[in-house]
């Protein structure tokens, strides 16, 4: 081996470790974007709580109704004076920047939505902090390939293992921040490189929450019977009734979006939110359980200090109060909302059904499995909802009723929605999701279809100076390497040899193989679908075609613009992508 063969293998090394360096870094901003985002909140929630700010302030209890009309002002005249960034919001905008857009996310958007949802959530909004933190982590890793430069692949994968690791810092659940950047922001769609990402920078994440917000659990979980067979029935009873739960507040959102959008066509900021905002803080004088996270609340429901009774009229207005802010232009995520939301459920289901039949369920046990289900039923991601209530009780025993409730919730709400909900959140803003979901479409036709045979070959032992020429007048820019038998050795591109142009004593002793990279390759009997899952590894935008992996002779190449000239043509024929 050559020189550059030698630095080539090393700059295999080089990459691995920047990738690691990467993901880390990834994760430590994200985590320290969620504390900053937590410690913000904080303030606001010790100012504004209703026990707190009447302690502070010294002022009536009915005083409370006129925060989140102040806060509606704020966020109004946010939403009117940004109103491009104000649009996008939550985790579809992300999932808009990266199939629309390799992941790039301006600061001042990533700033807008560390700011606007402190503000919503801090003067009582029901909504939460996941969101905003998906976004925000979301354009700390953005942000990061800008500033490195990094490539549209890199950017994509980094944008959405930022997400993830924000996922994991704000409720100190690593696993569940992996799982959700691939449930929710790749769609399903992960790469062996893009998990590693995932992971690396969402346990760094965490760790960096840990480490200066101590290891406490986001609510207060009291000790539970162990579920035995018997209570299986209610669990089942139970997924039914997430799913109901979900569809209502799917319902609500929908109804009263058309009424503020298609009917009263009300396109002002103030004239959308603030009324709102009225009747919210008139119910905070006799119901202020609804305030803001509500993690105090669900704590308290689930370690037995509400009436049956209460807790059904807060679960009334927690599912109407959050659709309806989330229609207005509030700003914040519905993971802490929907967990809200399945406590409640939960609970007052237990409580019917003990009342009703002389059962003896656990009420704590059907509030964990119910936060896993609407959790679920609302955010379409069963695994996540699974593995964060897990993290969050830290107890293997709740797992089983909690994965029966979440798929029965999760299959009930796909089953009538007939989709994901950030599928049909995109499909309303004009988002044809099925476009980008190409593995399946592409793994009909395999690569000996569109094989091209009209590929640039050299003898790994040709000069420098005699490859030159071949290299510029290269119609694909990439060249391949072979050996005398026609065996693929490696490819060169335009950017493998900048160094020898560099320096001309290098130049004249050179030979190609010393300055070819390790190429991928694909035979003829492979899915297209596979080529392009290593086309977006490597970035490149060739791939030879070989006979067997055994043998490496070389047969041909195809190229990422024949696969999207197949891809498009499979579409106009009709043929669409079930999802």
């Amino acid at each position: 081996m050559g020189l550059l063969r030698r630095l080539g293998s090393q700059s295999e090394i080089y990459k691995y470790i920047t990738y690691i360096a990467y993901s880390m870094i990834v994760g430590v901003f994200s985590g320290l974007g969620a504390i900053l985002f937590h410690f913000l909140l904080d303030e606001m929630r010790i100012l504004f709580e209703p026990e707190n700010m009447s302690r502070i302030f010294s002022v009536e209890k009915w005083s409370i109704a006129l925060v989140p009309v102040a806060g509606g002002i704020i966020i109004a005249s946010m939403n009117r004076a940004f109103p491009g960034i104000a649009k996008k919001r939550g985790v579809t905008s992300v999932i808009k920047s990266i199939l629309l857009n390799n992941g790039l996310i301006p600061l001042k958007e990533t700033v807008f939505h560390l700011l606007a949802p402190i503000i919503s959530i801090g003067t009582g909004v029901p909504l939460g902090p996941e969101g905003p933190a998906a976004k925000i982590g979301s354009g700390i890793g953005s942000f990061m390939c800008q500033v490195f430069r990094l490539s549209p692949a890199d950017m994509k994968m980094y944008t959405a293992a930022g997400a993830g690791a924000a996922i994991a810092a704000v409720f100190n659940a690593p696993i569940a921040g992996v799982f959700f950047g691939i449930e929710v922001i790749l769609l399903n769609d992960i790469r062996n490189k893009q998990l590693g990402g995932f992971v690396i920078a969402s346990v760094i994440a965490s760790l960096t929450s840990r480490a200066m917000l101590g290891d406490s659990p986001v609510i207060s979980i009291p000790a539970y019977r162990f579920p035995s067979l018997a209570d299986y029935p209610v669990f089942i009873i139970l997924g039914v009734m997430c799913g109901i739960v979900s569809l209502a507040f799917f319902f609500v959102s929908r109804a009263y979006g058309n009424l503020l959008d298609k009917k009263l066509r009300v396109t002002n900021p103030y004239l959308r939110l603030l009324p709102l905002c009225v009747v919210f803080g008139l119910v905070l004088i006799c119901c202020d359980e609804i305030f803001g996270l509500g993690y105090n609340t669900m704590s308290r429901v689930i370690n037995g200090q509400f009436s049956g009774e209460r807790a059904a009229v807060l679960l009334a207005l927690k599912i109407v109060f959050i659709a309806l802010f989330l229609r207005s232009g509030a700003h914040g995520g519905l993971f802490a909302p929907a967990l809200g939301i399945g406590v409640l459920g939960g609970f007052v289901t237990s409580a019917a059904l003990n009342a009703a039949f002389g059962l003896h369920t656990d009420p704590v046990v059907c509030s964990l499995a119910s936060m896993g289900g609407v959790l679920a039923g609302i955010n379409s991601i069963p695994l996540t909802s699974i593995m964060l209530v897990f993290e969050l009780t830290n107890d293997y025993r709740i797992v089983p009723p909690l994965m029966l409730v979440s798929v029965i919730s999760y299959l009930s709400v796909l089953y009538v929605n007939k989709g994901s909900v950030y599928a049909l959140e995109l499909h309303e803003e004009g988002v044809n999701v099925s476009r980008y979901a190409d593995h399946n479409l592409l793994s009909r036709i395999k690569v000996g279809e569109l094989m091209r045979k009209d590929y640039e070959a050299v003898p790994k032992t040709m000069g420098f100076r005699e490859l030159m020429p071949v290299l510029i007048d290269s119609q694909y820019n990439d060249v391949f390497v072979v050996d005398g038998d026609n065996r693929l050795e490696g490819v060169i591109s335009i950017r493998d040899i900048r160094k020898a142009l560099l320096d001309s004593d290098i130049a004249d002793i050179l030979i190609a193989m010393d300055m070819a990279s390790p190429a991928p390759s694909v035979t003829g009997d492979d899915t297209v679908s596979a080529a392009v899952m290593k086309l977006d590894e490597y970035d490149i935008e060739n791939i030879p075609v070989i006979d067997s992996h055994e043998s490496g002779i070389i047969l041909g190449m195809i190229t990422r613009h024949d696969i999207m000239r197949a891809y498009n043509r499979l579409l106009e024929s009709g043929i669409r992508v079930k999802l």
